[in-house]
């Protein structure tokens, strides 16, 4: 009776690392704040347009951020089409305007950079 419990256990360990390591395996971790969902980045075309979209998970202290970006590669425009901010005590969801790549600040233009790195990713493997 005991080996049937060890074994089960043991059954159920594999079990639950292999969907952690799976779960894993398709999260980046961008940078030590920032990493992002790849199971969720596809590539879509509206109206002819290339358009990247991909959710990310960001930490900074006791809050994190669930965002989700829309990256419009034609347009050359950013957008954070949600962002859903959870901290010890509050939850609330935002959203912001697309945004250009060119004429936009420092925050813009980094995460224009990770979208194109994203894209660079996405790429590779659909030509794999």
């Amino acid at each position: 009776m005991k080996t049937k419990k060890i074994m089960l256990a043991l059954a159920m360990t594999l079990v639950i690392s292999a969907t952690a390591f799976a779960a894993k395996d398709t999260m980046w971790q961008y940078n030590k704040h920032i990493a992002i969902d790849m199971s969720s980045a596809q590539i879509t075309f509206d109206m002819g347009r290339k358009v990247l979209t991909f959710k990310t998970i960001e930490t900074a202290g006791d809050t994190t951020d669930y965002c989700k970006y829309v990256y419009n590669v034609d347009d050359q425009t950013i957008q954070l089409k949600e962002m859903v901010t959870k901290t010890k005590k509050s939850k609330y969801k935002s959203s912001f305007y697309p945004e250009s790549i060119k004429d936009g600040n420092t925050i813009i233009k980094g995460r224009a950079r990770m979208a194109n790195d994203v894209l660079a990713k996405v790429e590779a493997k659909a030509n794999n």
